[in-house]
């Protein structure tokens, strides 16, 4: 089984029981179910360009062999005549990597405001570690849209909903993201006579990540004109509610100053998503963290339109966390175990009355 979206690229496809997932950029995602300890694991591999090129290959043949039994229907001609190599490198002349995305924000259409992360301190984090942090011109950002719906064009209809990128793009200074929202959004309320497979309804709603610690000063009124300019969604990385495994995890602020923020985004009427991450802070801290996690999350004024997603902390061998061993690492086990722990003491009520409560697997993103 394969899945295309409607400009010809391959999404995903699924063979001998083994799901295979393909970014823009042409990586592509192994996803193999294999019995763990207690339950059913989800293994994630990242193909080889050897194993890439082959079964390429083999979705090319299977896809050509269908078309032609099928009679050569006119909807199947573009996946048919793409070209994926030649496809990804295009997309990769447009975008930088895309490190990650929040995950109820995989099918957006990503747009760069800025490259890499103002802050790029934290100790468990290596994303933007060897990309400077660039905020994009006006002319820059123009471009780069431009670039993007051109490349995705029928694509577009797979896509809801524009995330801005990359890590924090929604700390930019009051007046320089206003201006970029308002252009924005004029620019997809306005579809063009180039934008044949354009439909605005697609590409409704903004979002974005936002840190907890860099827009203290943003007042509630600056708030509601984001939203009224299209910020409908926001994603912090609040990672704990204990300020001692802040930390270690060399994160500034506070749980008091990100239980205020979410506050000043719900009142300006913007839905969050709130991620934290299990396993952080090591056996020392790992009831203080669940407690304090926990005591948090429920304080936060969360409801149906939210999300709180919990993401098991995946080290980076190569991070100040690891290499300058900040704490001991838990295993995948006591990992799950803490996020276990965290959904018995939320106080929410169950979807669609209260918030969304998620797995958030990082190594099973691809854009």
């Amino acid at each position: 089984m394969c899945a295309f979206d409607l400009a010809g690229r391959p999404v995903s496809w699924t063979r001998h029981g083994v799901i295979h997932r393909r970014g823009l950029d042409g990586t592509v995602l192994e996803l193999v179910r294999k019995p763990g300890r207690e339950a059913w694991e989800q293994g994630v591999r990242r193909l080889t360009p050897e194993e890439l090129a082959a079964c390429l290959g083999h979705v090319r043949s299977f896809l050509k062999e269908g078309w032609r039994l099928l009679g050569k229907p006119e909807p199947l001609r573009r996946a048919v005549e793409l070209d994926p190599n030649q496809d990804a490198a295009r997309f990769r002349s447009i975008w930088s990597p895309v490190m990650i995305l929040p995950p109820d924000q995989y099918r957006s259409l990503v747009l760069q405001l800025t490259e890499g992360c103002s802050y790029n301190l934290c100790s468990f984090c290596t994303f933007y570690k060897k990309r400077p942090y660039r905020v994009l011109s006006q002319e820059e950002f123009t471009r780069h849209v431009e670039e993007a719906l051109a490349f995705m064009g029928a694509g577009l209809a797979w896509r809801r909903g524009v995330f801005l990128a990359d890590a924090n793009a929604a700390s930019l200074p009051d007046s320089h993201l206003l201006a970029a929202l308002s252009w924005l959004h004029r620019r997809l309320e306005a579809p063009r006579p180039t934008d044949s497979f354009f439909q605005p309804e697609h590409l409704a709603g903004f979002s974005s990540f936002l840190d907890t610690f860099s827009t203290l000063r943003r007042s509630l009124q600056c708030w509601r004109e984001l939203a009224e300019r299209g910020l409908n969604s926001l994603h912090l990385g609040i990672e704990t509610g204990s300020d001692r495994v802040l930390r270690v995890l060399r994160k500034p602020g506070s749980a008091a100053q990100a239980e205020e923020l979410v506050g000043l985004l719900k009142a300006a009427g913007i839905r969050v998503g709130v991620i934290v991450m299990t396993g952080v802070g090591g056996p020392s801290l790992a009831e203080e963290h669940v407690e304090k996690t926990a005591d948090l999350l429920n304080r936060l004024p969360l409801d149906a339109g939210d999300r709180i997603s919990l993401s098991e902390f995946e080290p980076d061998p190569g991070s100040p966390y690891v290499l300058e061993e900040m704490a001991e690492l838990l295993d995948r086990r006591a990992c799950r175990e803490q996020s276990r722990a965290l959904r018995s003491r939320l106080r929410f009520p169950a979807h669609p009355q209260g918030p969304v409560v998620s797995h958030y697997d990082v190594r099973q993103f691809v854009y």
